[in-house]
């Protein structure tokens, strides 16, 4: 096991420079602190763990608005904080943040990228204010930008060509924080346990771009929607694009969730079947006053969801 320590006291005071010396399949237990500075994880079934999840801190500012060396805006996708490329890897118990602030200000700021296939996420924060959690391809403008000329996640020109996807992420107790669409992007993506929390801004928990053809998106199991909005003012989600696949299972829904459910993004991508719940509960869990189209699922129906049937087969229960 690799140890990362700022105060000298570990193999390492850097958490990028553990993860350029491990091996596929290392581990590296990083001791408490704030580790400033965007992380690339590439190595196949690593594990990041942290001493405490609220005591482990990885930071960044980097947001959309930045520019490049060619003045123009660096966008969506160069704004992570940290960003896994390889598939199998696990990360477990600390906090992942970007700080930007306010998308009104800086734009879209991502907390973590998660790109690579079967990503295992336990008991982690990911906090900040729009676009928190991307799961989704790499593009090859990032790899650009963090000096791979490649990786073992999956690649495209752009996540607007929509692409069949066919990588995996769960995720398990974890905290998510942000604002305007900040769960949003392709991949299956499983939440057990977790808490999604709204900032004062409001908006959309969700924001799936599942492919056509793809069976699911986003399942939300035994979650908790909550937040620091004017209540009302947090919608379950909208579709990035036209297929959009998001399910709400089991989850308590609180006063910050509007009881409109889902919303259209506009005249093209809309609400449809393919977006819903299935025995929410909570102040703001009647779905009589739902988007008229998003579906009320039956109890048969939600039996066909399991993680296992969500994730292809894969069952990141007892790891990888």
């Amino acid at each position: 096991m690799i140890v990362v320590a700022k105060d000298g006291g570990g193999d390492y005071t850097s958490i990028q420079a553990a993860i350029d010396a491990a091996p596929a399949g290392g581990e590296i237990l990083i001791k408490s602190g704030e580790y400033r500075g965007r992380v690339v994880i590439d190595k196949p079934s690593l594990r990041l763990v942290g001493e405490s999840r609220e005591g482990v801190v990885i930071a960044d500012s980097r947001c959309a608005k930045d520019r490049g060396p060619d003045g123009a805006e660096k966008g969506t996708f160069l704004s992570f904080t940290l960003i896994t490329l390889a598939p199998d890897v696990v990360v477990e118990n600390l906090t992942v943040l970007n700080d930007a602030g306010d998308g009104k200000i800086a734009g879209q700021a991502v907390a973590v990228y998660a790109a690579g296939d079967r990503g295992i996420w336990r008991n982690c924060r990911m906090i900040a204010c729009q676009d928190t959690l991307f799961c989704g391809p790499v593009m090859r403008k990032v790899l650009d930008d963090v000096g791979r000329a490649d990786c073992e996640a999956e690649c495209v020109p752009s996540v607007s060509d929509s692409p069949m996807t066919h990588s995996r992420q769960y995720f398990e107790n974890c905290f998510i924080r942000g604002d305007v669409d900040y769960i949003f992007g392709p991949y299956r993506c499983w939440f057990e346990g977790c808490t999604l929390y709204m900032n004062a801004r409001g908006g959309w928990y969700t924001a799936a771009n599942t492919p056509e053809g793809q069976p699911y998106g986003m399942v939300f199991h035994r979650c908790r929607l909550t937040g620091e909005c004017v209540p009302g003012t947090g919608y379950l989600g909208r579709p990035w694009r036209r297929f959009a696949r998001t399910l709400f299972l089991e989850c308590e829904m609180e006063e910050s969730v509007s009881w409109f459910g889902f919303m259209d993004w506009d005249e093209f991508r809309v609400v449809t079947d393919r977006l819903g719940e299935w025995r929410t509960t909570g102040a703001r869990a009647d779905q009589s006053v739902r988007h008229p189209m998003q579906r009320r699922m039956t109890d048969e129906e939600a039996r066909q969801v399991t993680r296992t049937a969500v994730l292809s087969g894969w069952d990141p229960a007892g790891g990888h």
